[in-house]
């Protein structure tokens, strides 16, 4: 029995003894913090325990020999880590690494706006764009109030960082828009062809945009358009420059819209003085068709095509015969644009799409005939790999054939061009504060005889919990124009070589953006003494952005400030010289606020650009002088109503509303000695629409 006891007394020592191993030690991230409430516990056990607010945790347990003990927290990762528990107490020191989320993951901001109407990185909507003073709904009117822009002088186009119009590409879908704008009028810029409530995410980025992407030296417009409508509706818009209908049909798993538009400034114009002699004021007809459909349960296959018909023409002045000399235009435009995407797999995403345009402007200049056709044909794919959460890997290639053919008083002159790429490009998060963008892209021109390689990397560190510094390094090649490729093949690719440096911190509905940049240019076309690849150019400068929708209640505003110092020697220039798109400094300050009482938006942008260099034959320094500064305020309210029970916006606004005279530039006659100011058609322009749409009663956005 003494035996007995003793033996007994042994068991329950060796089970106290084993009930006593105790394990601790400390759950820190990666930056050697401690992790409050982290979950440490045996597999298939139920000893375990939660840090503490150090980190550190303490446990006892009865388990011996080799187990897995098992560590998460929220916001990051589960990892786990083996051990052999003997008699003796264990030490750990485990690392959790950060959790990769969408939420909280560091995004690349060098050089980029996110215009997206889902993304967080939100700067802009297509909300934004429509009710944004002084951009009447145009996205490209829209985005020249953001840093890095400037006002458009009587020239299509988006000038961005020192940038020409020619630079600045814009890509619906994914696919290259020869002719994003109406035609150019001599001395007088146009609207954008798009709604802006056609896309549900745009990223306007003003250098280092993705490998996906190419021919455009300085800045890439990317347009996603929006997925299956929730419902059918019908928009009617009447306005005072015309009318708009569009039906969409909503079926189980497609959708049909279809929609017309009629456009006449003349009574417009007729109300307000015009400082163009219109012969025939812009007319405009034109409609879409857009179908979408779910392919599989993952696919969905969107089909747009747009036709357009416009009609102008007026007298300008001839400085050297001091008579009016004629122009008119008829345009035509042709779009489509077929796209696909689904996924393969948990991992695989493919998407593919194809495009068509043709553009023909035909019209007199005096009495000279003349006509212009554009043509493009794309075809590209994309295939992206997901890598664990957030990680990825995408490849792919595209086909572009161009076509130019100019007529003039009945002779001809055209040139065609297969242009090949192929790209790769990686998003590498290393954890939610780190992430790396590795891309090449390749091309060959047939028409140039030439090849390009163009690498692309960019950087983001997150630094706090709502800030982040950036960095962006790429190398981008363009054609030359097509004005000059329909002169000679003896060209090259254009190139343009960007450095970035991005600190921007968002949270609680305010955005604030700082970036550096450099850019330098090489192979510019110059047309003097004969068409070459010999010119070249930099810019430098600084862009600021801030954006505060938290501070006063219903209140919505933001300022941008870019300074821009840029020379470029291109062109017919005999020198580098600061081009006369190339303001030094640039103000914009857009106000919105929304009256709930009495469902209105009420907005304000004031624009000021410091003066622009223009070409004066009479003085000896090449674009030696410059404009007065360029200022404009605009104003716009919007009114949310309903009309016979259909939800109604009631829109009017108001540019230039102080009258200010502004100066784009001067033309001068051949001998110098007549002079003509380049200014706006009119010191104001005063827009009223109405907007019903049927079938819906939430404002789009």
């Amino acid at each position: 029995m003494k035996k007995l006891i003793l033996v007994l007394i042994s068991f329950i020592s060796i089970g106290v003894s084993q009930a006593q191993t105790i394990i601790s030690g400390s759950v820190k991230d990666a930056k050697a913090k401690g992790i409050a409430g982290a979950n440490i516990a045996i597999k298939n056990s139920y000893d375990g325990t939660s840090s503490d607010s150090t980190g550190k945790f303490s446990f006892k347990t009865s388990d011996q020999g080799e187990q897995w003990i098992i560590f998460s927290a929220i916001g990051f990762g589960t990892d786990s880590v083996k051990i052999n528990i003997t008699n003796q107490n264990i030490q750990l020191n485990l690392i959790l690494k950060e959790k990769l989320n969408e939420l909280n993951a560091v995004v690349i901001s060098a050089g980029t706006f996110e215009v997206s109407d889902s993304k967080k990185g939100v700067v802009l909507n297509s909300l934004d764009v429509a009710t944004t003073a002084g951009a009447q709904a145009d996205v490209y009117a829209a985005l020249q109030t953001l840093p890095g822009t400037q006002p458009a002088a009587g020239e299509n186009g988006l000038f961005v960082r020192g940038g020409s119009a020619a630079e600045a590409n814009t890509y619906f879908d994914g696919m290259l828009i020869k002719n994003p704008f109406n035609t150019q009028l001599p001395n007088i810029a146009s609207r954008g062809r798009f709604s802006p409530f056609l896309f549900k995410g745009t990223t306007f980025s003003a250098g280092g945009y993705s490998a996906v992407y190419g021919q455009a030296l300085s800045s890439a417009l990317i347009l996603e358009s929006k997925d299956l409508p929730d419902k059918t509706t019908t928009d009617v818009s009447i306005m005072t420059v015309g009318l708009g209908l569009d039906q969409t049909i909503k079926f189980k798993n497609s959708a049909l819209t279809i929609g017309a538009s009629y456009i006449n400034l003349k009574p417009a114009f007729a109300a307000f003085k015009q400082d163009v002699d219109w012969q025939h004021e812009p007319e405009s007809e034109g409609g879409t068709i857009i179908y979408k459909v779910k392919t599989s349960k993952t696919g969905l296959l969107k089909a747009y095509a747009e036709y357009s018909n416009a009609n102008v023409s007026l007298n300008t002045p001839d400085l050297n015969s001091q008579n009016n000399s004629f122009f008119s235009n008829i345009n035509k435009n042709f779009y489509t644009n077929v796209s696909h995407q689904d996924y393969i797999g948990s991992n695989w995403k493919i998407n593919t799409a194809i495009s068509t345009s043709s553009n023909t402007d035909n019209g007199l200049q005096t009495v000279n005939n003349y006509g212009r056709r554009d043509e493009l044909t794309q075809a590209k794919s994309t295939a992206t790999r997901y890598i664990g959460t957030l990680s990825t890997v995408k490849f792919g290639a595209d086909f572009m054939h161009s076509k130019r053919t100019e007529e003039w008083n009945g002779l001809s002159r055209n040139y065609s061009d297969n242009l090949t790429s192929v790209y790769a490009e990686g998003d590498f998060f290393l954890s939610n504060a780190l992430v790396a963008r590795i891309g090449l892209r390749a091309e060959h021109s047939d028409y140039l005889k030439a090849n390009n390689i163009a690498p692309r990397v960019s950087l983001a560190y997150k630094t706090g919990k709502s800030s982040q510094i950036s960095l962006a390094y790429g190398e981008f090649f363009q054609n030359p124009e097509d004005q000059y490729l329909v002169q000679s093949q003896s060209l090259n690719f254009q190139k343009a070589t960007h450095y970035m440096a991005n600190f921007q911190k968002m949270a609680d509905g305010q955005t604030f953006r700082i970036e550096a940049y450099y850019k330098d240019y090489n192979n510019l076309v110059k047309s003097i003494p004969n068409l070459n690849n010999n010119g070249s150019g930099y810019a430098q400068g600084i862009d600021l952005f801030w954006r505060d929708k938290k501070t006063f209640r219903g209140v919505d505003y933001w300022v941008s400030y870019s300074y821009l110092d840029t020379k470029r020697e291109f062109r017919n220039y005999p020198t580098a010289a600061t081009p006369e798109f190339g303001a030094k400094h640039s103000l914009n300050i857009v106000y919105k606020q929304f009256f709930s009482k009495l469902n209105s938006y009420v907005g304000a942008t004031y624009s000021l650009a410091s003066g622009r260099p223009f070409y004066n034959p009479n003085n000896p320094e090449f674009m030696g002088d410059k404009t007065k500064a360029f200022q404009n305020l605009s104003i716009n309210v919007s009114y949310l109503t309903s009309i016979f029970g259909k939800y109604t916006v009631i829109y009017t606004s108001v540019s230039n509303l102080p009258g200010f005279k502004n100066v784009y530039g001067y033309n001068y006659s051949t001998d110098g000695q007549m002079r003509q100011t380049v200014q706006p058609p009119a010191l104001r322009n005063i827009f009223v629409g109405m907007f019903i749409t049927i079938g819906d009663n939430t404002y789009k956005h």
